[in-house]
Formats: structure tokens, sequence, C-alpha cells
């Protein structure tokens, strides 16, 4: 079984779209919550799972339901931007973590699927108010893009995951992750 664990803010939501224009999981169970809640993997069982992507959720804070997965013989991708403190190495563990400022996960993903989404990066990077790195992300595009509407996205987007619970939120954050996938542009 599959699953796509992720932070519900802006980065999360256009971290983890990247990842499912490239390989494409439309079985994967969505664990996700409002923007504090970043321990999300303890909901993940380990019986029966087989791979697990988590996005934008602390490492740190994660760490022993990390070896719990792999452990378990559990595929984990995990990618954030977050102090990570120590990340065991483990075969079954594929680690892209910066805690550099200029970074999020959106970044980091687009780096790894070489721009292929770039605009919805570009998104993610807005949301996590990473303008400038969102406009190098455009910068390196074949083609214009209406930079404000991007802007506008990624702040709206990032703005529905404050809440202290998915009730509160305008939209569940799984669920707009469900209807933005679908286009495989922002624009």
């Amino acid at each position: 079984m599959d699953y796509d664990v992720f932070n519900g803010d802006a980065d999360g939501i256009c971290a983890l779209i990247q990842l499912r224009l490239h390989d494409a999981r439309p079985d994967a169970i969505l664990i996700t919550g409002v923007k504090r809640d970043i321990q999300l993997l303890e909901r993940v069982p380990s019986d029966s799972v087989g791979r697990v992507t988590a996005l934008d959720i602390s490492f740190d804070k994660n760490r022993d339901d990390v070896c719990r997965l792999t452990e378990a013989g559990a595929e984990l991708f995990f990618c954030d931007h977050h102090y990570a403190g120590n990340v065991p190495m483990t075969a079954n563990l594929d680690t892209l973590i910066s805690p550099a400022s200029d970074v999020c996960t959106s970044a980091l993903v687009n780096g790894r699927l070489r721009g292929a989404f770039a605009e919805w990066a570009a998104v993610g990077c807005f949301g996590d108010n990473l303008d400038t790195t969102a406009d190098i992300i455009i910068g390196n595009l074949s083609t214009a893009v209406d930079r404000d509407a991007l802007k506008r996205l990624g702040v709206c987007v990032n703005y529905n995951a404050y809440g202290s619970q998915p009730a509160d939120l305008h939209f569940h954050p799984a669920a707009l992750f469900q209807r933005m996938q679908q286009y495989a542009s922002p624009s």
C-alpha cells in the first residue's frame, strides 16, 4: 500500500503535485493536516505498508516513525527543508533534506525532477514566502508565465492551511491536492 504524507500548506501540496505528475499513484492513501500538524507519519500503520512519501514535515519530529516504518520494510522517500538532526542510513530510506534558508520542499522536488513541473514549484515557493527562489525558478522557464497569478495561488493555498484542525479550513488539504493535481500547470 502507498501513502502520501504531506504538510497541508502550499509547499507540501505543490511538492506532492510535482511528484505525482511525474509518478502517478492514484491509489495512494493521503495523510495530511493543518500547517502546524507535522507529526503525520504516526498515522501510517506499519503493517502492509509498501511505499511512503513524506513531504514538508520535520524529519526530527518524525524520526521514531521513520525508523518504525523502515524497520517494517517500507520504502520511504522523505523530502523537507527543516532541521533534520541525525538521519539514519538505511537502504529503504531516500532523503532529500536541506535546511538552507532559500529552499523549500517544492524547490527541492523541482531540483530532483529537473524542472519538469517548475510552475508548481514556484507556487509552492511563493506560498512559503520564498519569492526570490520562485523568481529564479520562473526565470528558468522557456515560456512566459503570469508571476502575480502564481504568487496569488501560492499565498491563497498556504493561508488555507492555517487552523487548529482541518474543519477550520476552507478546503481540506487532501481535497485541495486532489483538485489541483489534475492540472499539469497552474497557468
